[in-house]
């Protein structure tokens, strides 16, 4: 049987432990609320992008060879790229107590790389828990090409530039046919949905709503605003997947954290009638001895 003052230290080391859950837990709530804002933010600001640069596309009277010379464009249309070739941005935490956030992520990267097995594979990866994962793994035909460690939660429109920069530098240099990404999305407090999918080529089937640019005046001309637009919306676009899963980590180490400090006051409680019922058997048993030895005086 446990002593008492062994029940007491586990009591008062789960108490020590309970704080600090709930202390990350305020932490992340209180950091949420800028996170989510800057969220939905951005969330407009990609979509009118999308919009316009599909109208201009639509609209726009350019010879293909012109067009080809943008480093970004390519992406848009990219039937001459190496197929063996493919590219992933990984987006992670950088530290775990969330719950589930990461291992789906990695779990699904591994899918990913299951499914490209004989391809030429560039990881940018976002978070030292990705990068952590994969050096360690050592797959053949896998090169790490760039990190980001350290950016949550004040991901910047920088960060997502640098993404946006190694892009276009591995689009040209290793002629890359597709661009995957792997982050969480940010639904609601409760919940983070897994996305997987290809960011690149664009699929412009996804885009909702149009944009009216009839009454649009474009200088220096048409085509030149959209050459400059298509890297500047992938930058856009990257900054949001960033500010989703910079929220989606917030809530999901809110929501653990909150679960940790329920069940860690559970177990102080079980341990609490643990300790009444040992100290309740000591009395009894020295009640015991007490009156066992008067009777043997008698």
């Amino acid at each position: 049987m446990e002593s008492l003052r062994d029940i007491r230290q586990e009591i008062k080391s789960t108490k020590a432990t309970q704080q600090i859950m709930l202390t990350m837990k305020m932490i992340s709530s209180a950091r949420i609320r800028k996170a989510q804002n800057l969220m939905l933010d951005g969330r407009p600001f990609a979509q009118k992008m999308a919009q316009m640069i599909d109208s201009l596309r639509q609209d726009i009277q350019a010879p293909d060879s012109i067009l080809r010379k943008n480093s970004a464009y390519r992406f848009f249309d990219n039937t001459g790229a190496d197929k063996n070739s493919v590219m992933l941005v990984l987006i992670t935490a950088d530290k775990g107590l969330c719950g589930a956030f990461n291992a789906n992520l990695l779990r699904e990267t591994l899918k990913w790389i299951k499914a490209n097995e004989e391809k030429e594979k560039y990881v940018f990866i976002v978070g030292k828990k990705g990068r952590d994962f994969l050096r360690r793994l050592k797959i053949p035909r896998l090169h790490i090409v760039g990190e980001l460690i350290g950016i949550f939660p004040k991901a910047s429109y920088a960060h997502a530039t640098i993404i946006k920069d190694k892009i276009l530098q591995m689009g040209q240099e290793k002629d890359i046919s597709a661009v995957h990404i792997i982050y969480n999305d940010f639904k609601s407090m409760a919940s983070q949905k897994l996305v997987s999918k290809d960011f690149l080529p664009f699929d412009f089937d996804e885009i909702e709503g149009d944009q009216d640019i009839s009454n649009i005046t474009f200088e220096p001309s048409m085509m030149a605003v959209f050459l400059v637009l298509i890297p500047r919306y992938l930058g856009a676009t990257l900054y949001s997947f960033l500010l989703e899963s910079q929220a989606a980590e917030l809530a999901a180490r809110m929501n653990a954290m909150e679960s940790a400090s329920k069940n860690a006051g559970e177990i102080v409680d079980t341990l609490s009638v643990k300790l009444n019922k040992v100290r309740q058997a000591t009395i009894t048993n020295e009640l015991t001895e007490i009156v066992s030895g008067a009777n043997a005086l008698n």
